[in-house]
């Protein structure tokens, strides 16, 4: 596959743009010479606090002349290169063809880390866009018009791998997982998890994001998560914690049939991953060694492959899942 030149290439990026993997990719088409204007999904919306609560109530017509200017804004610029949207769901369907006859030349992109559902149900807008992406494999099965098109890991994790050389000798548990809370189901194999390690003599830390406000939402439901955490982490700190584990375990949504960014994240850093996903039998770099999958129909753990050290190397296999090999992918 040909490098891509961004040198001087105007690129708009239309999504969450202040979401944490949203700023590294935008940050990454800079940083290859792209010329980047973004604008943030949210912003479609005024600022939420009490008093715009009551007024918007009051006067819709103001929060309406809000989103109407959002929109005047983004076609106001116009002749780009690439225009890439995420989340597109959120906007007006009656907004892309105008951002389309904004920018005539441009390749405009549609891509996705959501599988569709219905409050993710992105295919009325894909009609408008040249190419269609998703990391969910069913969608792109169910909708050949959907290319497949896997997540990625950040340059810091490699440089870990490098570093670090991937696995650790002497590490302080034996089972890692570090994630956000979504639902009661994720929260449950962990509890699982911390059961079986427990039978098995092996040593399980977990670090479980659960904001505040997610939490009193919870709460008001009588569920109290136990050892959960209201700070998320930093790519660096998550970082620290791998250095003090071979094994990383991943839950992810029984809705998705995608593989998560923490498989990506986990094997660009070297190291080994267990995860409750079976689609992962069928990628290109599914090795048996850094790769065990649990069957969801007989949750146990695999205390050899937690314990043994890899004999091969994923180096070469896994340069093509990098961020920059992401968006080369995106833009081809």
């Amino acid at each position: 596959m040909k490098e891509i030149n961004l040198a001087n290439k105007k690129i708009l990026y239309i999504g969450p743009a202040s979401f944490n993997y949203d700023k590294y990719l935008i940050k990454k088409l800079v940083d290859l010479g792209g010329l980047v204007t973004t604008y943030d999904i949210k912003d479609r919306h005024p600022p939420d606090n009490i008093y715009l609560r009551i007024r918007n109530k009051l006067l819709p017509e103001q929060k309406e002349a809000h989103k109407k200017n959002f929109y005047r804004q983004i076609l106001s610029t116009g002749n780009y290169d690439y225009v890439l949207v995420r989340q597109g769901y959120q906007l007006d369907t009656d907004f892309f063809p105008k951002l389309r006859a904004a920018n005539p030349a441009a390749k405009m992109i549609n891509f996705h880390w959501d599988s569709i559902r219905p409050q993710f149900d992105y295919l009325p807008i894909t009609r408008y866009f040249d190419a269609v992406f998703s990391f969910d494999v069913k969608d792109c099965r169910d909708h050949p018009f959907i290319n497949y098109l896997p997540l990625f890991y950040l340059d810091v994790y490699r440089a870990f791998k490098e570093k670090n050389n991937g696995i650790s000798h002497q590490h302080q548990s034996d089972l890692l997982f570090i994630g956000s809370w979504r639902n009661m189901e994720r929260y449950e194999l962990i509890r699982r998890t911390e059961d079986l390690c427990r039978e098995a003599g092996l040593r399980f830390r977990h670090y479980l994001y659960f904001s505040l406000k997610n939490q009193f939402q919870y709460l008001k439901k009588g569920i109290i998560p136990k050892k959960a955490r209201a700070k998320n982490l930093t790519h660096e700190e998550i970082l620290k914690i791998f250095a003090t584990t071979n094994t990383i375990i991943d839950f992810p949504s029984s809705f998705q049939t995608g593989l998560t960014i923490r498989t990506f994240e986990t094997l660009g850093a070297g190291k080994k991953l267990m995860t409750t996903n079976k689609n992962i039998a069928s990628e290109p770099f599914y090795n048996p060694e850094y790769i065990d999958i649990i069957d969801m129909n007989n949750f146990t753990l695999n205390a050899d492959f937690i314990k043994n050290v890899p004999t091969t190397s994923m180096d070469e296999m896994m340069k093509d899942y990098s961020i920059g090999q992401y968006i080369n992918k995106l833009l081809q």
